[in-house]
């Protein structure tokens, strides 16, 4: 299913550039294997995929050491707003081996919300950075770009330790725009240049590249370099197998997003005024007001007035105008022009 998801991504990504923040979805959702489907089983599946919602909510991978955490995952079921028992495939390196049974748990997005924020603990939105992966690996003595039609297991890997996370990620189509610009030497040596060249067609958020080598018989490692804005960082991942390195790969990229998008100012319900210019007309004036409204710490918007251009919002915001403004950031419907004495966006095209 993560397979096809990315495949459906791909194709989302030449037919509607271009692309920026995506919207996350089932970020309330999990699931967690089970031998039978008595309630004596049932209560600690539950607790394990509460858990692993409570990774996605927060970007927080540690969450259960938080204060407060093991009250909250040791009453898992009054969260619960729905579930039911399915059969899935268990997988070694991609490859379907058995048949398994799993509880899908639908957490109540609300009543999670609301005891987050009693205990003072940060929320990260729906709307998160897109990533484009650029990822190339050796195999025997050639070494070529991961693609959906001759690597699949190294997507689906990638998307699994994605989806645990809460992010989705984006591959490239490598056709002959692509390939035109980048080849599989430039991501082997981490050439910044053709990397960030070939990345402009997709305008994501963030460009993720990274080289799966296999040292000995039992010893895989990753090299990672990610491009965010103007910044650049590095790592390295060790460890048995190539679904364990790039899991942690996966893990230490989410961090890093996670430390700078994750909004840690107020967790308080505020009412914010918010200029929007750039409005001068009826679809334009829907638009702002329809994005606004989409956006995950906002619980309302009332337009307070119209003029000419221009259209004053109030805003009720439970994350405050540091998490409106991260949020806008990411999604390129808005600009800021200024937040001293009043925030002001403008409407772009």
């Amino acid at each position: 299913m993560k397979f096809k998801l990315s495949i459906i991504v791909c194709l989302f990504v030449l037919t509607s550039q271009p692309v920026y923040a995506i919207k996350v979805s089932g970020l309330y959702q999990a699931t967690a294997t089970v031998s039978d489907e008595s309630a004596a089983k049932r209560k600690p599946a539950i607790k394990r995929a509460l858990l692993q919602v409570l990774i996605k909510l927060t970007g927080n991978r540690n969450i259960a050491k938080s204060s407060g955490i093991s009250n909250l995952i040791e009453r898992p079921e009054q969260y619960v707003q729905q579930f039911r028992y399915q059969q899935a495939s268990s997988q070694d390196n991609g490859l379907e081996q058995s048949a398994i049974q799993e509880l899908w748990v639908q957490f109540d997005e609300s009543a999670l919300n609301d005891v987050l924020r009693s205990y003072s603990i940060s929320i990260w939105g729906k709307e998160r950075p897109s990533i484009l992966v650029w990822f190339a690996h050796e195999g025997g003595e050639t070494r070529s770009l991961v693609t959906f039609e001759e690597s699949p297991e190294y997507i689906t890997m990638l998307d699994n330790g994605a989806a645990a996370r809460g992010i989705s990620l984006l591959f490239p189509l490598l056709d002959l725009e692509d390939t035109s610009k980048i080849s599989v030497s430039d991501v082997w040596a981490d050439f910044k240049e053709p990397v960030l060249a070939a990345s402009t067609r997709y305008q994501s958020d963030v460009i993720l590249t990274g080289k799966l080598i296999q040292v000995l018989p039992t010893l895989w490692e990753t090299q990672w370099s990610v491009y965010i804005d103007a910044s650049e960082n590095r790592w390295t991942t060790q460890g048995e197998s190539p679904e364990i390195v790039l899991e942690e790969g996966i893990d230490v990229l989410v961090d890093r997003l996670a430390h700078q998008y994750v909004n840690t100012g107020s967790t308080r319900t505020e009412v914010i005024s918010l200029l929007v210019t750039d409005i001068n007309n009826v679809d334009k004036y829907a638009r702002a007001l329809s994005y606004l409204e989409s956006l995950h710490f906002v619980r309302a918007v009332q337009v307070k007035h119209v003029s000419e251009n221009e259209v004053l919002f109030e805003v009720i915001s439970d994350g405050g105008t540091s998490a409106i403004n991260q949020t806008i950031a990411l999604g390129k419907t808005l600009e800021l022009v200024s937040n001293e004495e009043q925030l002001h966006y403008r409407l772009i095209r």
